[in-house]
């Protein structure tokens, strides 16, 4: 009889794993973290600031106020960004954003019409506005960088920059750990083996 309450516990311990929502696993590649690779796999590059959140079952969609396009323009003052992470799903590689943050984007087209996008490579696709230098010498090391856009995009931000809150960029270095996917396996089995440990 005890013999079949441990692969009782199991079953019951993966099958609640399964259909509760919780962190979906992603696994980044090493590359993802180097600028030349988020700019290869990148669409467009932007700055802007976090003017509007809004949070859905699975997904969220955050409203982006543009104040400089790096890479790539398009004639959009404020675009939309579709993250992964909503109300009762969160995926662990997804970047997350505060109102008012300040970010350089890497980002890959979803749908122009509704100026739509998703950060590329994930959360290595979000940058605090102090990494734009970095940015523009490596699109200028690519050869994507083209130098009337940054005679006019500096023009166009000299009001813009003095505008920001001071501490605007400081939530975009806290990039928290999360759970994997891995992890959550690990305390099933864990807690499975405890139970059965219990029965005996």
């Amino acid at each position: 009889m005890k013999q079949i309450y441990f692969p009782s516990i199991l079953f019951t311990l993966i099958f609640f794993l399964i259909c509760v929502p919780g962190p979906a696993a992603a696994f980044l590649i090493p590359e993802a973290a180097e600028i030349p690779y988020q700019i290869n796999t990148s669409d467009r590059i932007i700055i802007g600031t976090v003017s509007g959140i809004n949070i859905h079952y699975d997904h969220t969609i955050f409203t982006i106020k543009v104040e400089e396009w790096l890479y790539n323009p398009l004639p959009a003052e404020k675009i939309k960004v579709r993250t992964e992470t909503g109300k009762y799903v969160w995926t662990e590689d997804q970047a997350e954003f505060t109102l008012n943050e300040s970010v350089v984007l890497m980002l890959r087209d979803k749908d122009l019409d509704k100026q739509l996008f998703s950060v590329s490579v994930g959360f290595p696709g979000k940058h605090p506005v102090s990494d734009r230098d970095e940015v523009v010498e490596e699109l200028k090391t690519q050869g994507k960088w083209r130098e009337e856009n940054q005679t006019e995009n500096e023009t166009n931000n000299v009001g813009t920059a003095n505008e920001q809150p001071p501490d605007s960029n400081s939530s975009s270095n806290a990039e928290s750990i999360p759970l994997t996917g891995i992890l959550w396996s690990i305390v099933a089995v864990l807690g499975a083996v405890v139970c059965a440990g219990k029965t005996k």
